[in-house]
């Protein structure tokens, strides 16, 4: 559908590069391309500090994670406010989440996206609008509407 915006979780990103699971990697970076080309995959703050967080412990696995990490910032460094905070407390209750997940689920409803895209949610769960998307259980010409 015309104006659909993904969320990236930072499982999406970090997978692209992972050298071990080649078809999971080879899938999001296919998710990433598509989500560029339309103009339509949005993050936070909070995803791409988590990138750098596991990038850094993994450091020897990853080779310039920074150059990557830097790239993945054209799909939005939005941050988390504290109303973020707040409507998170909400969802964490209703949900029982982590509360790492719902702030980002509350970060995605508020950038008014339409898909969550990430492998560690329950996959089709719908939120308040926002539907949880495995990236490895669909590609993303089953999700997103081409222009």
């Amino acid at each position: 559908m015309p104006g659909d915006k993904v969320f990236i979780d930072s499982n999406t990103f970090l997978y692209t590069f992972d050298e071990d699971e080649i078809a999971k990697r080879q899938k999001a970076q296919d998710w990433l391309t598509r989500l560029s080309e339309c103009s339509c995959g949005i993050t936070n703050l909070q995803v791409l500090n988590e990138i750098a967080s596991v990038a850094t412990r993994k450091s020897s696995r990853f080779a310039d994670p920074f150059f990557r990490i830097d790239a993945f910032a054209q799909f939005g460094t939005f941050p988390v406010t504290f109303e973020t905070s707040l409507v998170t407390r909400r969802l964490h209750m209703d949900l029982r989440y982590a509360w790492w997940d719902c702030l980002l689920l509350t970060s995605a409803l508020e950038l008014g996206c339409t898909h969550f895209l990430s492998e560690d949610l329950q996959d089709g769960q719908r939120i308040e609008g926002l539907t949880i998307v495995d990236p490895f259980a669909h590609s993303p010409e089953q999700i997103i509407s081409s222009p």
